[in-house]
This record gives C-alpha cells, sequence and structure tokens, in this order.
C-alpha cells in the first residue's frame, strides 16, 4: 500500500526536502501550506502525488481534517501564531486519526539542565510540544536537526554571514571556538532523504526516540576546502 504522509509548513526548508523525496518515490503527500506564494510554493505544489491544503494552522476544522485517512506525518511547527497551542492540537489531531508514525522536528530546553541557562526563544517551545506527544502516547520519533549551512550567506545576521573583504578573503564572526565540532547539515537535501529513511525503518525501531545530525570540524573543514582565506572571530 502506498503511504499517505502529512506535512505542515510545506514550503520551508525541512518540510520541503522531504517532500521532494517523498515525491520521488511515489508517496501520497498532504501538505499543508499557509498559502502558495513563492518559488518553494509553487515547486511543491507542482510535483507529483502532492495535494496542497491551503490555510492557516489556526484553523481547527483544518487540522481535524489534515490526518484522514494518512499513516504518517512528518511535522516541524514554526512560530507563525501561538506554536505550542498549534503543535499539540496537531497532536491531538494525528492521535485521534490513528497516525502509525509521527516524526516530529524539536529542539532542546537549555533551562532545565539546571546550570542557569536561559530557554531559548524558537527552540524552548518545540520541546514542549515534544513533551505533550509523549505523555498522549502518540508513536513518535524526535529529530534535531543542526546548523543549516544554507544560512551561511543567505541571512543577514553576523552569526551566519560570511563578510567578502577587499583582498577577497572572507570573515566569519561567530559565537564558537575553532576546534568546536558543531552539528552542520545541508537542510536541502540532507532532511528529506533521513526522515524517509526512519519512516521506513518504522516506529518499533524508533518510536520514542530522538535523531540528532552528526558533528564536523566544521571549521575545519571550510579553511581546508577554500583556497581563499577565512579568518574566525
Amino acid at each position: 500500500m502506498t503511504k499517505r504522509v502529512v506535512t505542515v509548513n510545506s514550503y520551508g526548508r525541512q518540510a520541503a526536502s522531504f517532500i521532494r523525496v517523498a515525491s520521488a518515490v511515489g508517496w501520497h503527500v498532504r501538505a499543508q501550506m499557509r498559502d502558495r506564494v513563492g518559488i518553494v510554493a509553487t515547486e511543491i505544489a507542482g510535483l507529483p502525488n502532492v495535494e496542497v491544503v491551503e490555510g492557516s494552522l489556526e484553523d481547527e476544522k483544518l487540522i481535524a481534517d489534515l490526518f484522514k485517512d494518512a499513516q504518517v506525518a512528518f511535522i516541524n511547527t514554526t512560530h507563525w501564531g501561538d506554536e505550542v497551542r498549534i503543535g499539540c492540537a496537531l497532536a491531538d489531531a494525528a492521535k485521534k486519526a490513528g497516525i502509525q508514525h509521527y516524526i516530529y522536528s524539536s529542539m532542546p530546553d537549555h533551562s532545565i539542565y539546571g546550570k542557569g541557562w536561559r530557554a531559548l526563544p524558537l527552540w524552548s517551545q518545540k520541546f514542549t510540544i515534544e513533551n505533550y506527544i509523549r505523555q498522549i502516547g502518540l508513536p513518535a520519533t524526535f529529530i534535531y536537526t543542526g546548523i543549516y549551512h544554507n544560512n551561511f550567506t543567505s541571512l543577514p545576521y553576523p552569526l551566519f554571514r560570511m563578510e567578502l573583504q577587499p583582498d577577497d578573503s572572507f570573515v566569519w564572526q561567530a559565537p564558537f571556538h575553532p576546534n568546536q565540532p558543531l552539528p552542520w547539515l545541508d537542510s536541502e537535501h540532507d532532511i528529506g532523504p533521513a526522515v524517509l529513511q526512519i519512516f521506513k525503518m518504522g516506529p518499533r525501531a524508533w518510536s520514542g526516540h530522538r535523531s540528532v545530525t552528526r558533528e564536523l570540524d566544521i571549521f575545519g573543514s571550510i579553511t581546508h576546502a577554500l583556497t581563499s582565506h577565512v579568518a574566525f572571530h
């Protein structure tokens, strides 16, 4: 039987990466998106085996109908709207529909480790949703994605942006030790195949587990790969 999988926020990098792979192997994808504006939304909507559900996740009826006749779901919530409320509502609807394997893209809450660390915005909400999913007994796996190297030059923030210097070198200013291994991934190409493989292995192999990207010595790798000098500050 061909699987039907549900995704939300489907032109985001994580969901889009998975949809491309799932569509290519013949799975039917029910892809929620707020609208069809943009290059990625147009691409996803045009893929074979993809059914687009257009509308807001603050619409209770949309959520209630989203998981009908589906077997599995890959869910990545965002800060659009009340993320915790939406995340819990999605989990409730998935359980009511009998979803067999629910993969949720989560993040840690640093405040729970007793070291005086603060909870990070956009992260702790996901951890709250993860705990709710565990509490209601939904067969679930939780992926923890690393740093998108796709953000390396695409965002105008010092943490990500590499700045070209007059001598054609680059400067990257980021609060990481040069020798600290970091979890790094290509969000466009790594997430989709990884999620598909977790689905193929099934909930018995992965239910309740967390899957994380492997660590890389990214600074050394970049310096070795580039012919231009890279200065880390």
